[in-house]
Formats: structure tokens, sequence, C-alpha cells
């Protein structure tokens, strides 16, 4: 999602950067920079997926003034990466989009937080739910952890949203429905789709770059 820094309370949209800092001084803690800067091919990975994702959120459409609506493909670079890189990677993908006038500054810390952090984060409590849950099954992991989970990232995005527009009182309740959130069905599948088609692509031919996935556990016989 993108929200515009006028559509926004000032004190709101600058006391966001408060927990935006901690999110990524979080991450960069959690990142292990000592294998990205030995491995060549997690390099490749983490520089390949700041692009795609610059480039898929460059892809959008205008709703209400101030909000547009894109496809994330967040759940995909969570699971590949893990999330502490995912949350960089989105950062980096979010500053890019900036930098060519498709995003404000000012709208850093919002967007980040409800559409990178919000998406990364319930993306990897899903995946942590399935895999304490569920039996170790390729399929399982594949449509719960890849399709349905991106569908569930941005479920979450779409509701936080909404809230947040509601309770500043940016629009009405019934703008917010009607503007916005009644758009999500068209939404929820395309995004499942294009996390799970990413997953699957990557589970069938190079299974080890999936952080999250173990080949011993998933393909064992026992």
């Amino acid at each position: 999602m993108s929200i515009e820094s006028g559509l926004l309370p000032i004190w709101f949209i600058y006391s966001m950067f408060v927990p935006t800092l901690a999110v990524l001084i979080w991450a960069g803690i959690r990142v292990n920079w000592q294998a990205l800067k030995d491995y060549t091919l997690l390099q490749h990975i983490f520089y390949s997926a700041c692009l795609a994702l610059a480039v898929l959120w460059s892809i959008r459409a205008g709703l209400s003034s101030g909000l547009g609506i894109h496809f994330m493909g967040l759940t995909a670079a969570t699971l590949v990466m893990g999330w502490p890189l995912a949350l960089i990677a989105g950062a980096i993908g979010l500053l890019c989009v900036s930098i060519i006038g498709l995003e404000s500054y000012a709208a850093f810390a919002v967007n980040f937080l409800v559409s990178v952090a919000m998406p990364v984060l319930t993306s990897y409590w899903v995946l942590q739910l399935v895999q304490r849950k569920l039996p170790a099954n390729p399929f399982v992991y594949i449509f719960l952890c890849g399709f349905f989970n991106g569908a569930i990232a941005i479920l979450c995005v779409a509701c936080v949203t909404s809230l947040m527009l509601g309770l500043l009182q940016v629009y009405s309740w019934e703008a917010v429905y009607d503007e916005y959130f009644m758009y999500l069905p068209l939404m929820l599948f395309p995004e499942a789709f294009i996390n799970g088609m990413v997953v699957a692509g990557v589970m069938g031919t190079v299974p080890h770059l999936l952080s999250s996935f173990d080949v011993d556990k998933y393909f064992s016989d026992d």
C-alpha cells in the first residue's frame, strides 16, 4: 500500500520514524552480515530482491486521493532470505521508489511500518505457526507458507491501513470501505499467486536458497 504524506497528520507522520528506526536497528542486529559478505550468491539474492521489490512497487493503481495500492511480494522475500534481510531489502526498495518520485520521503516511516514491516513479520509468524503445528510436507509449505501466507499478509496491511485512515479521521468509515477496503478481494488472489509461484519455483529448482526450508526435513522418507 502507498500513503502520501499529505494524507495524514504531521505529528503522526514524523512520530512513526521512531518505531521505524527501532525496527531497522533490530533487523540490522539480527542480520548475519558476515555471511552476506562472504557468500556472493547471497549478495546476488539480496540485491535482486531489492530491485524486484522496487520494480513491483512502482506498478500501482491510484484509489482515493493520496492512497495507492500495489502488490508487495514480501512473503516470498521473507521465506527466501529470512525476516531480517527481508526488512532491510524492503526498506531499500521503498527508498528506491521514493528516489524516483513515486513515494514521498516524509511518508517513508508510515509506509515502511505498514507496507514492509507488517507483511514481513506477519509472514514470519505464519511460517513459524505452520512449521510448529503441521507436518513437514512440501505441499503444506507451498500452499500455506507461500500462497495462503501472501494473502494473509496483504489482508493484515489492508486492515491496519483501513483502521489508520478511519481512526485518524482521514476518511469516514464508509468512504474507507467504499473506496479502499472493498477492492481487497481483487488483491488477495494475485498477491497469493505471486508469492506462491515464486516460492514454488525456487523450491522446485534450487530449494537450498529458501532459508526457511529444510530440504532434509521436508524431503525425508521418514
